[in-house]
């Protein structure tokens, strides 16, 4: 008897929840409707609909269970593509709230195991999420083929990604291929879930391949995410010849970037092995590029060996 209304009480709170976001959503949309298309309706639209989102995702019920966070992406995806005739992209809001609401779904989609999703669940949502990226493309918005792609194949079940996260050998084509078409914000989203999730060698491959992708403009992102990596498997021979691949300017920039996202100890580990590998080869032309180096080798160090002012 406890248990199940212990089971009712989280889908008494999600059909509330719901309720109450499609009402929110429905009025900013009513309210648009009523106006003409201009920047300042569409800005002020942008403006609610972000208000509106932030609460219903940050709410308890939400952030504490899978389905009702993921009701709420969907009701707002579903909102925006139905809100889309009457917004105009002389705002620039709408782009970019409507990019943003792309990636934090991409972001949730990662994290959540399919095996915990029932299967009509799951239908579901690609179905609307196929409903809403037809409605956009109408506007000549392509932003949700990214979400129609994940949840018809499933997000880690790509057969190309499949073959890099068991690290088996793959075509450059088809690896190129498939970075093309996530684009780098996706696949960063990738790399920084399997770091997380400690899955260092499958997060190593990726970069790599995204790193050497012609097609990716700035690889400098990857570059790091792959640096990092190598960084989290030393003592290693292989990896100590990897980092030692790497031209000083790049380094240094990637520890000077690290220490400002504070991984400091990645920073450190970096900074020493790849001086220790100089001064062993006597490269005096890196020292040239490389006056901070044990500077910041001793500050990193006195700064990890320093107590915290709240450590008793």
């Amino acid at each position: 008897m406890a248990d199940a209304e212990a089971e009712a009480a989280p889908r008494a709170e999600m059909a509330r929840l719901v309720a109450a976001l499609r009402g929110r959503l429905w009025q900013l949309q009513t309210e648009l409707c009523e106006q003409e298309v201009s920047e300042a309706s569409s800005r002020a639209y942008c403006r609610g609909f972000c208000q509106t989102l932030l609460h219903y995702a940050g709410s308890r019920g939400a952030s504490e269970h899978i389905l009702p966070f993921l009701e709420v992406y969907r009701i707002s995806i579903q909102s925006f593509a139905n809100a889309r005739p009457y917004l105009t992209t002389e705002c620039e809001d709408v782009l970019l709230v409507l990019g943003r609401l792309v990636l934090s779904c991409f972001e949730l989609l990662l994290s959540i195991p399919e095996s915990e999703l029932p299967h009509e669940v799951w239908l579901e949502f690609h179905q609307s999420i196929q409903d809403s990226h037809d409605a956009l493309l109408e506007f000549g918005n392509n932003n949700l083929q990214v979400l129609v792609d994940i949840t018809r194949e499933g997000v880690w079940k790509n057969p190309v990604l499949m073959k890099i996260l068991s690290q088996q050998p793959v075509e450059t084509e088809e690896a190129n291929k498939l970075i093309t078409r996530e684009g780098p914000s996706f696949l960063q989203m990738r790399i920084k879930h399997l770091m997380k999730s400690n899955c260092i060698p499958q997060a190593t491959f990726l970069s790599k391949l995204c790193a050497d992708c012609p097609d990716i403009a700035n690889v400098a992102s990857f570059r790091q995410a792959y640096i990092t990596c190598v960084c989290s498997m030393l003592p290693n021979e292989d990896s100590i010849k990897e980092i030692a691949k790497v031209d000083c300017k790049e380094v240094l920039d990637i520890i000077c970037n690290l220490e400002s996202e504070g991984q400091e100890n990645t920073a450190f580990i970096l900074c020493t092995t790849y001086l220790t590998h100089q001064l062993q080869t006597a490269n005096v032309y890196c020292s040239c590029f490389f006056p901070r180096g044990p500077l910041f080798c001793c500050s990193t160090q006195q700064k990890r060996d320093q107590p915290h002012p709240f450590d008793s």
